[in-house]
């Protein structure tokens, strides 16, 4: 009795948790992809200044390797902000 009652009580904990977790997603999402957008724009402008000063075959080298992190990065945001909400929905849906 006491196992079936500590069971639902942290099933109740834990669909509270994502509960707010949902809410917390829906009402900072759009501020998160735009904080991102903005950080990924000014980092492109930052590359862009530096592959146009490089001057050197070594500054342009360095130049080529940030375009090459820029692009993981964004690939890494990219991949992150799909895969949180299918997260929370999964557990949503293991929780319920």
């Amino acid at each position: 009795m006491n196992t079936l009652l500590a069971a639902t009580t942290l099933d109740d904990s834990l669909q509270g948790i994502v509960t707010k977790l949902q809410s917390l997603m829906d009402s900072f999402w759009i501020y998160i992809v735009m904080a991102l957008a903005a950080v990924v724009v000014i980092w492109g402008a930052y590359v862009g200044i530096k592959i146009a000063i490089a001057h050197k075959n070594e500054e342009k080298i360095n130049a080529r390797d940030m375009v090459k992190n820029l692009i993981i990065g964004i690939i890494i945001i990219f991949v992150i902000a799909m895969g949180a909400p299918l997260l929370i929905n999964g557990l949503s849906a293991w929780v319920g």
